[in-house]
């Protein structure tokens, strides 16, 4: 059984045997366009499914950081009581936990970059061969998406200490001195 690709409906084929059929598909017919349609339609879909797992990810990420800045909020209120009696303003407490939190922020955004550049560098080269695996690579972007990655993770865990440092801002020398934490 023949088949045959064409790009136009209309061609006809002689110089086949009466009684045999040349199977005729269209390259760009409806059928491909509809097809093509519908791949764009799941392309977007997953596109979507990334951005809402990468949104829901960076959201348990700052509940996650601003859970463990609160942890250190409650190790340290004895601590916070004693500067606050001592004159420290609220402004410089608060200005404390979040310079904390970006240097926390920083060191974790730095190794979480290293694992996330590394480990795909390594498996690719080793499935593709790292020679052609580093021809390809365009060092320009890579270092932009390293220093993004760095600058994102260090904003993101400064935003989740916010409401610590405010906690630990708002705290009452005298009651946080009382405190047996």
């Amino acid at each position: 059984r023949a088949g045959v690709l064409d790009a136009l409906g209309e061609r006809t084929y002689g110089g086949a045997a009466p009684g045999t059929a040349v199977k005729r598909d269209l390259l760009f017919g409806k059928e491909t366009r509809s097809q093509m349609e519908r791949m764009r339609a799941q392309a977007e879909q997953a596109r979507f499914r990334t951005i809402w797992v990468a949104v829901i990810s960076l959201l348990v990420t700052i509940i996650s950081i601003s859970n463990a800045l609160l942890m250190s909020v409650t190790e340290r209120i004895r601590e916070i009581g004693t500067m606050k009696c001592l004159g420290a303003l609220s402004a410089f407490i608060r200005r404390m936990f979040l310079i904390e939190s970006a240097f926390i922020g920083f060191a974790g955004s730095v190794m979480g970059m290293a694992l996330g550049a590394a480990i795909p560098l390594l498996i690719y080269g080793w499935i593709f061969g790292f020679a052609l695996m580093l021809g390809e690579i365009s060092y320009l972007r890579f270092a932009l998406a390293c220093a993004g990655c760095v600058i994102v993770g260090t904003v993101l865990s400064m935003v989740a200490a916010i409401y610590p440092a405010n906690f630990a801002a708002r705290m009452v020398p005298a009651s946080a001195l009382r405190t047996n934490v």
